[in-house]
């Protein structure tokens, strides 16, 4: 982050609503993007990426590292996705679903990637989606979810060991 956006992200935090549109405005295309990752419809993901700069916006201020602005904003969006997961009944599998969800479908139906991402459960689904979908680094990664690095680099190592049980049940 070069130190105009820095800049600009402090005057934001000073209450100035230009310089907040600017941020957002810049950060659309990825707010969406990574939106779209988690909710996978476009209404969805508009909504989600709506509710995520809302709360941006009212709590600019707690943030203490204005270089680390997209790790906070992407962390408030994946608060804001586990919640409508959540709040949808859609968030949590239990060990014995993730493994046995492909079983019952005909063969033409079978899981692929995607949906064996979907049944990861946190923070499984958030590494995987950070790293070969955003292309974060685990160290990022780690800072975005308030994880030691140590921890996210074991997640995911589970996490790749999962999928490929869950895909490997489909051949």
């Amino acid at each position: 982050m070069d130190s105009l956006e820095i800049d600009l992200i402090k005057r934001a935090q000073n209450g100035e609503r230009e310089a907040m549109e600017q941020i957002f405005l810049m950060e659309r295309e990825y707010l969406y993007k990574m939106a779209f990752l988690y909710m996978k419809n476009k209404e969805d993901s508009l909504d989600l990426v709506q509710e995520c700069i809302l709360r941006c916006i009212t709590s600019i201020r707690s943030l203490k590292q204005p270089q680390y602005f997209r790790t906070w904003m992407t962390r408030i969006l994946i608060n804001c996705a586990h919640e409508e997961w959540a709040r949808r009944g859609r968030y949590d599998f239990t060990e014995e679903e993730v493994f046995t969800a492909g079983e019952s479908f005909p063969d033409e139906e079978r899981m692929d990637l995607y949906h064996a991402i979907d049944c990861l459960n946190f923070p499984y689904r958030d590494i995987i989606i950070q790293h070969y979908f955003v292309g974060n680094k685990l160290n990022e990664i780690a800072r975005t979810l308030n994880l030691p690095i140590g921890t996210v680099k074991v997640y995911h190592s589970r996490a790749k060991s999962r999928l490929k049980c869950m895909l490997e049940v489909e051949k």
